[in-house]
């Protein structure tokens, strides 16, 4: 044992060792009563005084054997016969790298056990803390009995007591306790009350299974209490996750009245979650909510899903019978080989009511479930599998679609000539899609050069399935919306019937159930670079695309009829062309301005729109800057850009460091004939195109801004807008973003006639006009406001509005949300509702993706 003295700073000897802080907190609130005093008084509830003071971190390592045992003090007495060493004045000691601190020490050299009094604080390796007035310690330096405890461990739990009694190695008894996971300490040391707290005559910490015990446990917010239990516990916040209670969801609403929803997760092992979230109502029958969550060594599954027994339901009255009414939304990755460059993986959404996520509030419903990406009102299952690495890329996968749009109302002849509405809606048919599968995808990049430049090869194939036949039309003049569509009971289609009965000749059609199409290609690309920076990449490309149709038919526009099509098709394409770029960079100060001219040349073949083959995946696209200069503007494979085009464009950028920049992009198209595929509405259409402009801006850290815009060719008419700024800091944080589309999809009721002849209850081609505004603004360092609001300027209607009063510090958040909800208004009614979420810090939140981060409590 080594020895050693220490004197406080003012006295002339050394400096201590460590140093006490100089702001001592000493208090925890018992019961919502008076705080324990910081200096010496006594409170009668906790039989004791505790003494805690800001624990510095643990000492460096010093070199001490598992056995050594450092011992500083001012004065250090030795009694050998009774192998006693008494140390009074700042003693401080070190054993096996816990730190003990107190005003003085009696140390058996024999047994190892130790007696501290005053001020005692033992400071072990993780950080977490023990204080006390008088503590006695076993010879591993760990606390045996105390009075006056106090404990604050990792997470900044903290828990107090007048007598605290070590029952063995993993179970610790406190007497007249307070446990909390609040700040009882101000900025400035003073005691402080916590924002809640448990306080019992008895708490029994039970670190082999990991669980807290109360007896005559009282939980208090804000110093009053409010709840009362005989016997309670809770998850040791220091174990890994257990099984209980997760925060509540209290709301109520038009649609289901007064609803309480409580999760409860069961952790079945380390990798195993599932989560059981039954949810009440008040004015419709309960509902259930689960959740199950595994991770394995080679990937993860996540199972969400609910039921009900119960009718439908709008703001108003309760229709149809009742039955189950469920839901499914599923996904799945795994790694199929060690390296990780192959997986497999799928996604699966079904639910059995078109609005059955409105009505019980269920939400993150329309998220990514795999590669194939969500579309709002649109389920999609898939099953994939995926193998990349450097050089290759392979996917093979299958897709199936359940849409969930609705339209309007549906209304049937009432008494006396009139017509009611009927509860339920008219909603986008699902028999349009295909099943799609198998869906192949393979591309091969050469790591070599071929022919001075890079060759990359492609390969897809997919096959669609769909029971009944559909029209896939095209419409040059942007009227009818391209792409499959039902036929209707009557051999006709829908949104094409009266326009085809006009003997239009500009419309193609093509009637079909199948479709396969199997397609090769590859491209090459060069790069040279001139002595004055003028770049020039020239490059080409070529595809092959073969097609199988079943039952196919072809509109004449003679007749009006559907004469028969060609069952196979084939097609060859191919573009070459090169890319120009000439960059001027010009230094001012410490900032640097960049003006690039850009241009493209494209040399195709003048490719018609064949109406033997359906247009399945190039019905819509959005000619802006991300596509100027493109070889093939056209999404996917059915439809191909050709004619002889220049893209030309000119990019200007400034940059002022630290992160500090703005661009601007403006360009247009110029052709030698017309390009017949594409309408007007497109932007493409004629010799010349529409003006494209982009612009963003980072001016100061945290704010951003953007704007992209489609112009009119002749009037610089916007015909196309989407703008939006962003600022974020840790108080205060907003976006906006506005949507303008003059040849957007928009959905119509039974009550537009937007088109004379034109049938309703589908999606058509017209102008679309939308704001979102969102973000949180704290005005007080616990208090703010959260927004996030979506306005239909069109529809004059907010598919979603949502208001909230936030409360949050270290241990507790609060939020009370209004939110108003249109999107299904015209069917189930619109929905106005409150909701009151409470998450306390170590007693439970959220059920988390990760199964390994969860926690609960009871």
């Amino acid at each position: 044992m080594r020895q050693g003295a220490l004197r406080d700073p003012g006295s002339g000897g050394p400096a201590p060792t460590g140093g006490w802080a100089q702001t001592s907190c000493k208090a925890l609130l018992l019961a919502g009563a008076a705080a324990l005093a910081c200096h010496s008084t006594a409170n009668a509830q906790l039989q004791g005084t505790v003494r805690s003071r800001a624990a510095p971190p643990p000492l460096a390592d010093d070199g001490l054997g598992p056995r050594d045992l450092l011992l500083e003090a001012d004065s250090v007495a030795q009694d050998q016969p009774k192998n006693l060493v008494t140390a009074t004045g700042h003693v401080q000691a070190r054993y096996q790298g816990k730190t003990l601190r107190a005003d003085s020490l009696v140390y058996n050299t024999a047994t190892g056990a130790a007696h501290a009094f005053g001020h005692a604080v033992v400071v072990n390796p993780d950080g977490s803390t023990i204080y006390g007035d008088d503590v006695t310690l076993d010879d591993q330096f760990r606390a045996a009995v105390a009075l006056g405890f106090a404990t604050r461990q990792v997470g900044n739990t903290t828990l107090t007591a007048g007598v605290a009694v070590r029952r063995n190695e993993t179970v610790n008894q406190l007497n007249n306790a307070v446990y909390t996971a609040c700040n009882i300490c101000a900025l400035d040391g003073r005691p402080t009350a916590p924002t809640w707290s448990i306080s019992a005559s008895r708490i029994i910490e039970d670190r082999q299974n990991g669980v807290i015990y109360y007896r005559n446990a009282v939980i208090r917010v804000l110093g009053i209490p409010i709840f009362y239990a005989p016997v309670f516990w809770h998850p040791d916040p220091t174990t890994p996750r257990r099984s209980g209670l997760l925060a509540p969801k209290i709301e109520y609403s038009r649609r289901r009245g007064f609803s309480y929803q409580q999760p409860y997760l069961f952790a079945v092992n380390p990798s195993t979650d599932f989560v059981v979230s039954p949810q009440i109502n008040s004015r419709v029958n309960p509902f259930l909510n689960v959740r199950y969550t595994e991770r394995f060594y080679s990937g993860m599954i996540d199972i969400r899903a609910g039921y009900t027994y119960s009718k439908e339901f709008n703001n108003q009255q309760t229709f149809d019978n009742d039955t189950s009414r469920s839901y499914i939304l599923a996904r799945g990755l795994f790694d199929v080989t060690p390296d990780k460059n192959w997986v497999w993986g799928f996604g699966a959404e079904r639910t059995t009511d078109p609005t059955l996520f409105q009505r019980y509030g269920i939400t993150n419903v329309y998220t990514d479930r795999g590669p194939f990406p969500a579309d709002t009102d649109r389920l999609i299952s898939q099953v994939y599998t995926v193998r990349a690495d450097d050089t290759s890329y392979f996917s093979l996968a299958a897709l199936d679609f359940q849409s969930l749009r609705a339209y309007g109302n549906e209304t049937a002849p009432g008494p006396n000539n009139t017509t009611i509405t009927l509860p339920q809606g008219i909603f986008e048919t699902s028999k349009s899609f295909p099943i799609v599968g198998p869906l192949i995808e393979a591309r091969f990049n050469p790591t070599d050069e071929f022919l001075g430049g890079q060759l990359r090869l492609q390969a897809s194939a997919v096959a669609l399935t769909r029971n009944d036949p559909v029209l896939s039309v095209f419409d040059p003049n942007g009227v009818i919306v391209q792409g499959p569509q039902l036929e209707n009971n009557n051999g006709q289609y829908d949104t094409a019937a009266k326009l085809f009965a006009t003997g239009s000749k500009q419309i193609s059609a093509l009637s079909y159930t199948d479709s396969r199409r199997a397609s090769l290609g590859g491209d090459w690309q060069s790069t040279f670079t001139l002595d004055n920076g003028i770049r020039i990449q020239p490059f080409v490309f070529g595809r092959g695309d073969f097609y199988s149709i079943t039952d196919a038919q072809v509109y004449n526009p003679n007749t009006g009829n559907l004469d028969p099509g060609k069952s196979t098709v084939e097609r060859i394409s191919g573009t070459a062309g090169a890319n120009l770029s000439w960059p001027f960079i010009k230094p001012i100060g410490s900032a640097s301005i960049v003006l690039e001219p850009l241009a493209q040349l494209d040399v195709s073949p003048v490719y018609k729109v064949n109406p033997n083959i359906p247009n399945e995946d190039s019905a819509s696209f959005e000619y802006d800057e991300t596509n100027l200069f493109s070889i093939d503007r056209f999404s996917g494979f059915d439809l191909l850009e050709g004619g002889q085009r220049i893209n030309v464009g000119g990019r200007g950028t400034i940059d002022w460091g630290s992160g500090q920049n703005a661009s601007l992009l403006v360009g247009r198209t110029f052709r030698a004939q017309d390009d017949p595929q594409f309408t007007t509405l497109s932007g493409l259409q004629g010799a010349d195109s529409d003006w494209v402009v982009a612009a963003t801006s980072q001016p100061i850290p945290g704010l951003s801004l953007f704007t992209r815009s489609r112009l009119d060719k002749d009037s610089f008419a916007l015909h196309r807008e989407e703008a939006g700024v962003s600022y974020g800091s840790s108080a205060f944080s907003a976006s906006v973003r506005y949507d303008l589309n003059e040849s957007g999809l928009q959905q119509i009721s039974p009550n537009d006639t937007l088109l004379t002849g034109q049938t309703v209850g589908e999606t058509i081609i017209g102008r679309t006009e939308d704001i979102q505004v969102g973000g949180f603004l704290f005005f007080t360092r616990h208090w703010g406001v959260s927004a996030n609001v979506s306005r239909d300027l069109q529809q004059n209607l907010f598919p979603i509005a949502q208001v909230g009063l936030i409360y949050d510090n270290e241990c507790v958040r609060v939020d009370v949300l209004y939110t108003r909800d249109e999107t299904y208004g015209n069917v189930i009614g619109n929905s106005n509702s409150i909701t009151f979420r409470i998450s306390l810090s170590t007693l439970g939140g959220t059920a988390p993706l990760a199964p390994t981060n969860s926690r609960g409590s009871r």
